[in-house]
Formats: C-alpha cells, sequence, structure tokens
C-alpha cells in the first residue's frame, strides 16, 4: 500500500497576511529591478509627445488607472482617459484617436476585453506601455514596452502588492516622462518603503480592534478626494471581495449626491484623511455624514477640523517629514485597508485568500 502524499493546508488568511507585509520589499524590488523598462516607458511618452493619455484596465487595475490619470493631468498636463473596453470587445469599434499613449494596466495580461481593447488602439496607430506581473501574458507579448510589476507570485484571490505595485510603476513612469531625475525617484521610493513598514506594524493592532467593532456590519462606505479616490474605490472592493459586504468607495464630491443618503445612525464610514489635495471637502462630507449618526473611522494623521475627535482613527506616519512625495500617499493609505479587510474576514470566520465566488484571474469578454 503506498502512502498518499500529505495535503498542505493554508490556515485561512495566511496567503493575504504574508502578502500585504511583503510590499515594501516589491516596492524596493520595482525601481533597483525594472529601472531600464520603466526608463523605456517614460521615453515612448516623451517621444510620442501624445495629446492624450488613455489607460485600459479591469477591477483593482481600474482603480489604478484612476490614478494613474490624476498622475497625468498633475504631471504632464495632459489630458487622460480611461478606456471603455466594451467599445471593443462588445461593439467592435475602433476609435479615432488624437496623438495618444495607452498606458494598459493589469495583473494577469490575460483579460480578452483587454486584450482586443488594446489590438483596437494598435490598429489605430497608438503605441501602447503595458503594466503586468506576468513577462509571459499576452498583454506583455503585444505591448511595445512591457513594465513588469516584480510583485511576485500572488496566491490570495484579493489583490494586494500586485495593485501597490502598479501605483508605483505609473508613478515612476510618468515621473520620469516629466522629467524628474532617478535620484529623486530613489530618495522617494526608499522613504516610501520606510513608511510602509511603519505603517503595516503600527496599524496591525488598530485594525484587528477595528474588526471586532464592526464584525457584524452589512455595509460600509469607504470615501476619499483626488488621489485617495482610488484607495477609497480599492479599499470598497477588499472588503467586499472578503468579506461579502456591501462596501462601497467614492470620491466625497460625488458621495454627497447620492451614497450619502445610505449613511444611517450607526453606519461606518471610512474616512481617507492622509492627502491634502481636497482635504477641505473631505472635512465637509465628513461632518455631514456625523450628523446622520454615522461610525466615523479616520485613516491619516489630519484631524478634520471640528471632527478631531471621532470614534475611530487610524493615524498614519508624518509622510511628508518622511519624504514621501503627495501623490504616493494612496500607496501608503491603502495598507490599513487592507489589513481591516483581513482581520475583519478571519473575525467573521471567513477566509480571505479564497472568497466564495471569485477567482484570481477575470476574464471578461
Amino acid at each position: 500500500m503506498t502512502a498518499s502524499a500529505p495535503t498542505t493546508v493554508n490556515t485561512p488568511g495566511e496567503h493575504l497576511h504574508s502578502e500585504i507585509a511583503e510590499q515594501p520589499a516589491r516596492w524596493r524590488d520595482l525601481i533597483s529591478l525594472q529601472r531600464e523598462a520603466l526608463e523605456k516607458a517614460a521615453a515612448v511618452i516623451r517621444d510620442t509627445a501624445p495629446e492624450l493619455i488613455v489607460f485600459a484596465a479591469r477591477g483593482s487595475s481600474d482603480h489604478a488607472a484612476q490614478y494613474g490619470q490624476y498622475l497625468a493631468h498633475n504631471l504632464l498636463r495632459i489630458p487622460a482617459m480611461l478606456a471603455t473596453p466594451a467599445t471593443a470587445s462588445t461593439f467592435g469599434v475602433t476609435l479615432r484617436y488624437p496623438r495618444s499613449v495607452m498606458l494598459a494596466v493589469s495583473q494577469s495580461g490575460e483579460s480578452p476585453d483587454l486584450l482586443e481593447t488594446v489590438r483596437s488602439a494598435q490598429h489605430a496607430g497608438v503605441p501602447v506601455i503595458a503594466f503586468t506581473n506576468n513577462d509571459a501574458s499576452t498583454l506583455a507579448g503585444l505591448s511595445q514596452v512591457h513594465v513588469p510589476l516584480t510583485a511576485g507570485p500572488e496566491l490570495s484571490v484579493a489583490a494586494t502588492k500586485t495593485y501597490t505595485a502598479e501605483l508605483l510603476a505609473l508613478y515612476l513612469v510618468l515621473s520620469r516622462a516629466a522629467g524628474t531625475e532617478w535620484t529623486e525617484l530613489e530618495h522617494s521610493v526608499k522613504a516610501l518603503a520606510a513608511a510602509g513598514e511603519n505603517t503595516i506594524l503600527s496599524s496591525t493592532t488598530a485594525t484587528s480592534m477595528l474588526a471586532k467593532t464592526l464584525r457584524d456590519e452589512q455595509r460600509v462606505l469607504v470615501v476619499g478626494r483626488g488621489y485617495s479616490m482610488s484607495s477609497a474605490k480599492e479599499g470598497a472592493l477588499k472588503l467586499m471581495e472578503t468579506n461579502a459586504i456591501a462596501a462601497s468607495g467614492w470620491s466625497v464630491a460625488d458621495a454627497t449626491h447620492g451614497p450619502l443618503g445610505q449613511v444611517l445612525a450607526g453606519t461606518p464610514v471610512i474616512v481617507l484623511a492622509a492627502s491634502p489635495g481636497g482635504l477641505e471637502s473631505v472635512v465637509t462630507f465628513s461632518a455631514a455624514a456625523a450628523d446622520l449618526g454615522a461610525h466615523l473611522i479616520v485613516i491619516g494623521q489630519h484631524q478634520l477640523g471640528a471632527l478631531a475627535t471621532v470614534p475611530s482613527r487610524i493615524p498614519l506616519p508624518d509622510l511628508d517629514a518622511r519624504g514621501v512625495p503627495s501623490e504616493l500617499i494612496p500607496v501608503i493609505e491603502i495598507l490599513p485597508l487592507q489589513q481591516l479587510a483581513l482581520a475583519l474576514a478571519l473575525e467573521r470566520g471567513l477566509n480571505p485568500d479564497q472568497p466564495a465566488g471569485l477567482n484570481k484571474v477575470t476574464r471578461t469578454h
């Protein structure tokens, strides 16, 4: 009788926990190992001198693309738009572009409608820069320049390290295209990684305690403004994916027009208050939510004016004093949201590594 091989049983959340923790190391890897690819990507943008930047992405990568849209506006002063993949994949339409560059962002590089969008853009004469975590992906092979995310294998269904690697890669490429020197970028990434390690360590207890408070909640609203809008949407997605909870992420500018109506007494409202851009509107929204009886959870060091005392707060390091550019704040402020998603899932008896009904690679046609 032949003994069967032992079955490896992973502890629930084991992958997600380790992948959150290793992110700062992967950021260092990205700038040290992929400088040539990052430089080639920036050169495509400089040489094309585009009138328009087009971002193509899905899911978490789409949140990274929205962050990239702000970067293109603020660093390059170039209009930027988000592609609508159904235009190519469902309707079969090839657009006429002005002089453009497409930045295609995908962890797997295999989503069919994203690939069709890229092919359509290339048919229209648009050069494509791809950002993926798979050097052998179809998207990597299609692109003029491929920027590997260098995040390593990501085994949890919920994206963490690939998402922050996308943010950082977009920042590095667009900053280089804008003329920022490598020495300055290296200093920024060094500061970012140190702040990330500090944040992960210091937020663990706070997020674990908060998870106990939120254990029975069935809906959460997450809000931010400007660069932080991407963190709000991505943070809500992490809570939704791992906890089967009705979480939604919004810019406070949009949240005031409708989502504020979902706030009842005790509704958890997570407020991203680390970024100075748009902070005044964040304060105004928070006051309105507090008037409705929201359970405010503030992430960041800003005091929100009269709302200095709030039910829950997860402070972040003084990023400006540490030398982290304001554009990179979303890379840090998503970390406590990832940790909260993990802690809350475990508190609720769920396995955040393998959420029911979800797959790592989503093949949208």
